[in-house]
């Protein structure tokens, strides 16, 4: 992990970051005033860990990041593929326990903004347009669990085991790789082994899945949910 310093074309960076959309240049100008650094990250670095307290604002720029959150039982672990430009969590950052629910781990090398909190809150205080894009963040957050918890899981258990992975899903499209058991599994959307098996063999024969040992690895979510629906 390096330290890199603020260049000029650095600020141009920040326009195309999810947080900074809408701000102009002559205002992103003030930007180096603004406590903060730009990190590189080797493959395999850890950017984040779950359970960990969250006292910056991380914005990856450049990479892929592989994001991984454990069950609380310890029984399962759901991973996903990030690509940059993409914030790591930013409603982590306050409430009332500010800890990160995932790891994030470098896939590849990885450049990121680091903010810590004092400067995210000079942030809100100068650009209006900052607020506005974190408060929409967190907005999309709010109602994507809201919407989730009325969500109707009845159906086949081939449905149920797409519904699991999609609800356990932040972004839904790319790869998701869930490590657990058929047993476990079953548990999960309550149905018993011998039909997990036999939804998720079904699953595989139509390239929607590929099956390893402990691992459910979907290639692209959004044709599993696709399928769902033909």
């Amino acid at each position: 992990m390096k330290t890199a310093s603020m260049e000029s074309p650095a600020l141009d960076l920040l326009a195309g970051l999810p947080l900074f959309q809408g701000i102009g240049r002559k205002e992103l100008e003030l930007f180096p005033s603004i406590p903060h650094s730009f990190m590189e990250y080797d493959a395999g670095e850890l950017l984040a860990a779950q359970d960990h307290p969250c006292r910056q604002l991380v914005l990856a720029i450049k990479g892929t990041i592989q994001m991984q959150t454990l069950s609380d039982n310890n029984r399962f672990a759901f991973c996903e593929r990030l690509q940059s430009p993409v914030a790591l969590q930013p409603e982590a950052l306050y409430g009332i326990s500010p800890h990160y629910t995932h790891t994030f781990t470098a896939q590849t090398s990885v450049s990121a903004l680091i903010i810590p909190k004092n400067g995210v809150t000079q942030l809100f205080a100068r650009f209006e347009v900052f607020r506005l894009n974190m408060a929409n963040l967190l907005s999309t957050c709010i109602y994507r669990q809201g919407r989730w918890l009325w969500h109707n899981m009845d159906g086949d258990t081939e449905k149920r085991i797409v519904d699991f992975i999609h609800t356990h899903s932040t972004y839904p499209a790319g790869e998701k790789i869930l490590d657990i058991s058929m047993e476990d599994l079953g548990r999960q959307i309550n149905a018993p082994r011998m039909n997990v098996s036999a939804a998720l063999n079904r699953l595989q024969q139509k390239n929607l899945i590929l099956l390893k040992r402990r691992k459910i690895i979907v290639p692209a979510l959004e044709k599993l949910i696709q399928s769902r629906h033909a």
